[in-house]
């Protein structure tokens, strides 16, 4: 098999994954930069389950081809430079998706050239796979200061609890899609800092062996949450009840935020059980939800009727009505970034449904796989999206006791 077989092959592998790998001239250029040929070639008898090298080795030999003297090694300079998930430990190795996945353990490497390729993968397809999958990869969970007891959030909504639950296999990296808009020119208007993503278990293992981030403990990683929801971040875990990250996400320089605010409808490509509303009474009409929200879901509009105009005001001496903020529920994600800014009580968060996430990343990942649409159905469902149409269900929603998908 020449090379340029070779990364055929592997993409046609990659497009079998639960998040598929669609065809692209920046997707191949990926796969080269990530997989020399010889890699390429293992990869191909790998599965996104787990398997040991012995396993790979038998499949390799049964169809024909040669097993390196030292597939356990080879394995793990793959895992070295994340274009596979490894536990060297167990002689565990199994191959991940794009996104999330091989691109954000990128981050130690990344070059502009890299950033290019990315932007121009999501255009060329990988987009749509991100948006049309059965399951979300992802899911956002509400700020600290949103959350009220008449809530009664579970563990798995809170991100304090997350992290305690880690059993202090935790890291902190460097956020790739910021580094990204560093390296393109346009950095993150949201914040200054960098190191602000938290990875556990599986990823927190990796990401400190390699050196791409650091170990930390649960009171640091309180910590950095914290300012991540001071500054006004969105916080975005895998949509597992034990995550293996929890993202600091903006609407500025997130990858999957960009994709999914160029909906017209973003909450039906998210997976949360919350939404915003706003007290008209007791908005004062200072902004700041409208200026904080990343997907643009709050709106200042005063009401025509009551309105006064400018040149009545004047000569009556009446002041003029001031725009009240309101929220657009089909493009709220509810992550009570609004709740956070608003010093006046009048934005609150309200439970939509009680939606309970995979167990681990091995249900995310059958459910992914199980859910996957087909060609006609992403296109479908891509459309929708741009044209407003509602997205009621991709089948990506089990509604947990008394809840409602």
């Amino acid at each position: 098999m020449d090379d340029r077989s070779a990364y055929a092959a592997l993409r046609r592998k990659l497009d079998t994954l639960p998040v598929g790998y669609p065809k692209g001239k920046a997707g191949l250029r990926i796969l080269r930069r990530l997989f020399t040929p010889e890699e390429a070639g293992i990869a191909l008898f790998m599965d996104w389950r787990f398997s040991d090298s012995p396993a790979i080795a038998r499949a390799m030999a049964a169809a024909g081809r040669t097993v390196p003297a030292n597939l356990r090694g080879a394995l793990g300079g793959m895992a070295s430079k994340g274009a596979i998930l490894g536990r060297p430990g167990t002689d565990s190795w199994a191959l991940q998706p794009f996104v999330v996945g091989m691109y954000e353990l990128q981050v130690a490497s990344l070059a502009r050239e890299g950033v290019e390729d990315a932007t121009s993968f999501l255009k060329e397809g990988f987009a749509l796979e991100l948006l049309a999958s059965g399951e979300h990869q992802t899911r956002v969970i509400p700020v600290g200061a949103a959350i009220r007891s008449e809530h009664r959030v579970a563990s798995h909504e809170e991100f304090r609890e997350l992290i305690k639950a880690a059993d202090g296999r935790i890291a902190v990296l460097p956020c790739v899609c910021r580094k990204g808009a560093d390296l393109s020119g346009h950095p993150c208007k949201a914040t200054d800092r960098r190191e602000l993503c938290i990875v556990f278990r599986d990823y927190a293992d990796t990401v400190v062996r390699e050196g791409w981030g650091r170990g930390i403990g649960v009171d640091e990683a309180l910590a950095i949450a914290a300012e991540n929801e001071r500054e006004g971040l969105v916080m975005r875990p895998s949509n597992e009840r034990e995550p293996q990250f929890l993202c600091a996400c903006c609407g500025d320089c997130c990858g999957l935020f960009a994709v999914v605010k160029a909906m017209r409808r973003p909450a039906d490509f998210v997976s949360s059980n919350f939404r915003a509303r706003v007290d008209p009474d007791a908005c004062v009409s200072c902004g700041a939800c409208a200026r904080r929200c990343p997907m643009d879901a709050v709106l200042l509009k005063g009401a025509k009727a009551r309105a006064v105009p400018a040149f009545r005001a004047r000569c009556s001496g009446a002041a003029a009505a001031k725009p009240k903020a309101r929220v657009v529920p089909a493009r709220c994600v509810g992550c009570g970034v609004c709740v956070a800014a608003c010093a006046f009580g009048a934005v609150t968060l309200e439970r939509k449904s009680a939606t309970v996430p995979p167990a681990d990343t091995a249900e995310l990942l059958e459910r992914l796989a199980a859910t996957r649409p087909g060609a006609v159905r992403k296109l479908w469902t891509g459309l929708r999206g741009l044209l407003g149409i509602p997205v009621r269900d991709m089948g990506n929603r089990t509604p947990g006791p008394g809840g409602r998908s």
